[in-house]
């Protein structure tokens, strides 16, 4: 599908508004993949996690995407592998560094506040930044109103997994505590992702 075709397909009430929260075609379509793609994190984090690996979900980030990316491979998909699978992955590294940097005994949701925010933060301006994202002052208020959402659901997915479940020492169990933080806030972050992604002839369904 040629960029005129794509722009032509285009609903501004649906795409330029910052108070709609539903999901469009395109979004939804998108979303679809990206719930796939989160399905095979997790089968892969279990994986990860029974061999004990180390920053396991680090790098098992790049499955969240694949599917998308895939999908749509006939359009930009250099600029898709080097945003959505090696920018999204640095991201998830970088918020899990500074996370890591945060004394959780003083302040116990202040670790998932900063992974979830600079996540999902610089996630999402990687997106925008590349000409991935859709154009207009709506998305942007939308990228900024869910950095903020994920930001706040950091923080309480990661309080519950530092305050329960302490008794959960190995396998599965250490697999059902990462679980509480990666299942909420990856829907939560597919969510906004496919809201800010620009539809392309790879995810707009005839």
């Amino acid at each position: 599908m040629s960029d005129a075709a794509i722009l032509a397909d285009e609903d501004p009430r649906e795409y330029h508004s910052s108070f709609n929260l539903a999901l469009d075609s395109a979004a939804g379509t998108a979303f679809k993949w990206l719930v796939l793609g989160h399905l095979l994190f997790i089968a892969g984090l279990c994986v990860l996690t029974l061999a004990n690996v180390a920053n396991g979900a680090v790098w098992l980030t790049p499955l969240l995407t694949l599917p998308l990316v895939w999908a749509g491979r006939s359009h930009k998909l250099a600029m898709k592998v080097a945003v959505l699978i090696v920018g999204l992955t640095f991201a998830h590294w970088v918020a899990a560094q500074l996370a890591s940097q945060v004394n959780a005994a003083a302040t116990p949701m202040l670790p998932g506040l900063v992974g979830g925010a600079v996540g999902a933060g610089l996630g999402l301006l990687f997106v925008l930044g590349s000409g991935l994202g859709r154009h207009g002052l709506a998305t942007a208020i939308f990228a900024v109103f869910g950095t903020a959402m994920l930001a706040g659901l950091g923080a309480l997915v990661v309080y519950l997994y530092m305050t329960t479940g302490a008794g959960n020492q190995g396998f599965p169990g250490n697999w059902l505590q990462l679980l509480k933080i990666y299942v909420p806030w990856q829907i939560g972050f597919g969510f906004v992702l496919a809201k800010v992604l620009r539809p392309d002839g790879g995810l707009i369904e005839d």
